[in-house]
Order: structure tokens, then sequence, then C-alpha cells
């Protein structure tokens, strides 16, 4: 059984040895050998498509690996900014409660700025620190 499961696996590998690269073919050649130790019982054919079927599986789960990742690095990377704008806006805590207490009674730090006459680029902060700024001071009771 073996002398004919290797007659087909070099036909196999043969027609395909133009089309893939070295390493490809290699790993192939080892997954159809890995398949038919496990199952001897099967025909060439239902080996090679069990190994198209593993490359298969090993693909989707490369890629949900892949998207895992790449969320992973997005949520550090939110936090990191979050991190940054929250240093920033700790740096401006003065001017932001000096701005809050000369007008008081505005619903936000926003209006207090334009009622004063301030953008939060005059004090060093990005629209989105606002936003931040105005969810910490919501949160802190200011």
């Amino acid at each position: 059984m073996t002398d004919q499961f290797d007659a087909q696996l070099d036909k196999a590998l043969d027609s395909v040895r133009h089309m893939l690269p070295e390493n490809a073919l290699l790993r192939l050649e080892a997954k159809l050998r890995q398949i038919h130790a496990e199952r001897p019982d099967l025909e060439g054919r239902e080996v090679v498509n069990m190994a198209f079927d593993v490359f298969e599986g090993e693909k989707i789960d490369a890629h949900l690996a892949m998207e895992e990742a790449r969320a992973r690095v997005d949520e550090a990377a939110a936090a990191e900014s979050r991190l940054a704008s929250m240093q920033r806006i700790a740096e401006r805590s003065a001017e932001l409660d000096a701005v809050e207490d000369r007008y008081p009674g505005r619903a936000t730090i926003a209006e207090a700025l334009t009622d004063a006459g301030i953008s939060w680029a005059y004090l060093g902060l990005s629209e989105e620190d606002g936003v931040l700024a105005e969810e910490i001071r919501r949160g802190a009771g200011k």
C-alpha cells in the first residue's frame, strides 16, 4: 500500500511542481505524508482533498489570528492616544479651571471657552482632547 501511495504522491507532486514554490511543495508533501500515516485507509485523492481542507482551515485560523492581533494593536494605539490626551489635559488643568471659574454656570467647558474667546487649540489641545476633557470633568463632578 505504501508503494502505491508513494507512486500516487510522486505523480500528484509532479503535476503541481511547476506551480508551487519549493517551500510550498515541501509543505504539501509533508502534509500528505502525515495524513497518509494517520489514515492509511484513505486513497490518494482523499488524502489530497484532506490536505487541502487542512490548509484551508489553517488559512482561516491564520486570518483570524491576524485580525485578533490587529485588534490588539488598534486597542493599544487607542489607549496610548487616550493616555497622551489625558496628559495634555492634565497639563492644561489650571487654565481650564480658571476659564470655568471665570464663566460659571456654563454647561460645558467648550461653552466657557467660547465665551472667553479661547479655542482648544489655543490651550494646546485638540477637539478630541476637548471631548475627553468634558468626559473627565463630568465624571469628576467638576
